[in-house]
């Protein structure tokens, strides 16, 4: 048998899980409400219990295999009782020749323990079982009055028959016993016995029978899972549809639980500005994103790194008049160069390459600018060969060069993940996301700060030079993860 528990905003969606999780033979066990909301923006909830056999979710999971797409939406929406009816017509048709015949031809009333006695004795010995216990009985009257039962309730009432004559025999082969140790001074006295031991027998019974269901209790609101109360489950929710990961957004949540009073914890208002002052508090950003005279911007193809630093060197040059040099080490991707090339151009200022260690002193000798932005090549560190190259025409470390990790948020996180756990050898400093308009969910945002735990240095926003290059806050972390607000004022997000 299978007990489990749901909880959902009203008893109609509540009995809807119910039904697809258990099947409309579903037994409800119970239905409460939790206690009532505090204030406007809390909530309330139902729990429902319900029970079901294995036999019985076995043959509604059988059924529903043989669905098809759209045959499955409408079965999803139909009553219970038409999910009821289909569930048998397949069963009745997937049942073999073998199971429509009967168990035997001996009528179930009359089968002994061994199989082999005398009908007459082994009806007797069932009807002792039976009437020691009643509620078996009822549960097979009811199974064949309903029509529901067939062969497979003949062999359930088969089983506990025989599992009932089995406890009268060991019960009177120790009233035996006892009998010859010492006789009984009356037959009202036996009967007594009897009967008493009847009921213990019955009792013990029920207990092992309760002992084997399975006590596993599934809640089916957001975040569950991961331990976390019903009213923490909108922003759950919340937090996951942004992006962040169900590890990270649990984590947040169980701090909010531990922190927050009961009485605040089911007021929604509340729990958003908790969660709010959470990013507020644990963003990392990085203080000055013009620290130091050399930056290096180093990430894989297609992530936006040669953008990125176009639009940081048209900043430092535009709005903080800065004199500024641009450098690639990107000589191996076609037209890489040129396009860097032209860009300086347009700003009017230097360009140079370098192609091996030795170029970098000769470059410090002859640039005097403010700033030297230096492009690396795209490369993704799949082996020790690429990583040594990459480092050996790094900027010296007495340059004290600062490294820009630049990420599209585009990528998947497992993508994000692992190309960055590769560049961490470089080492990187903080790092850049760019493509902010393009995506829908920004919760890599932290999902990434909460793994490497470096700060955030510009965010891409578009591809406008250099309005869409914007310097990195934590108000902006929280603007982006609760949709507070437009990227851009004419962006369709």
């Amino acid at each position: 048998m299978q007990v489990k528990k749901f909880e959902a905003k009203s008893m109609k969606e509540a009995l809807d899980l119910v039904k697809s999780h258990m099947g409309p033979e579903a037994i409800i066990l119970s239905a409460r409400e939790h206690s009532k909301s505090f204030g406007i923006g809390g909530s309330q909830s139902v729990e429902v219990t319900a029970a079901v056999s294995d036999q019985v979710l076995q043959k509604k999971r059988m059924a529903e295999t043989k669905l098809s797409e759209k045959e499955r939406a409408r079965y999803v929406s139909s009553s219970a009782r038409v999910q009821k009816q289909y569930i048998e017509k397949v069963f009745d048709n997937y049942r073999t020749e073998a199971d429509r015949k009967p168990v035997t031809s001996v009528p179930y009333i009359d089968i002994g323990d061994d199989h082999q006695e005398s009908s007459s004795q082994s009806a007797i010995e069932a009807h002792s079982a039976f009437s020691g216990l009643p509620w078996l009985e009822r549960q097979s009257d009811r199974t064949m009055l309903d029509g529901s039962g067939g062969d497979v309730a003949r062999g359930r009432i088969r089983s506990a028959t025989l599992d009932a004559v089995k406890a009268v025999q060991r019960m009177v082969g120790r009233e035996e016993e006892r009998a010859q140790v010492s006789p009984r001074n009356s037959d009202e006295k036996d009967r007594t016995i009897e009967r008493l031991q009847r009921e213990l027998w019955q009792l013990q019974g029920l207990i092992e029978r309760f002992q084997r269901v399975p006590q596993t209790f599934t809640s089916a609101h957001p975040g569950a899972d991961f331990g976390l109360p019903y009213e923490l489950s909108f922003m759950f929710e919340k937090l996951t549809s942004a992006g962040l990961s169900g590890e990270n957004a649990a984590e947040i949540l169980k701090k909010a639980r531990e922190s927050l009073p009961i009485e605040q914890l089911k007021k929604k208002p509340f729990v958003d500005a908790w969660v709010v002052k959470y990013f507020l508090d644990n963003t990392l950003i990085t203080p000055n994103r013009t620290q130091g005279r050399f930056h290096v911007f180093v990430g894989t193809t297609g992530q936006g790194k040669t953008s990125s630093l176009v639009k940081f060197a048209s900043d430092l040059v535009i709005r903080e008049k800065k004199t500024v040099a641009i450098v690639t080490a990107d000589t191996f991707k076609v037209g890489a160069s040129e396009q860097l090339k032209i860009f300086a151009q347009i700003l009017n200022i230097p360009f140079a390459e370098v192609r091996k260690k030795s170029d970098w002193d000769v470059l410090k000798a002859r640039l005097a600018q403010d700033y030297i932005l230096v492009d690396m090549p795209g490369l993704n560190l799949r082996d020790k060969r690429q990583l040594d190259f990459l480092i050996e025409l790094m900027p010296p470390s007495s340059f004290a060069p600062r490294v820009h990790y630049v990420q599209s948020l585009l990528a998947k996180d497992q993508d994000i993940y692992e190309v960055a756990s590769r560049y961490k050898f470089v080492p990187f400093d903080d790092v850049i996301f760019t493509r902010l308009d393009e995506s829908t969910q920004h919760g890599a945002i932290y999902n990434f700060q909460r793994k490497f735990n470096v700060p955030l240095h510009s965010f891409g926003i578009g591809s406008n030079v250099p309005e869409d290059f914007e310097p990195a806050t934590k108000e902006r972390v929280v603007d982006l993860i609760f949709k507070l607000s437009k990227l851009r004022k004419d962006s369709p997000l």
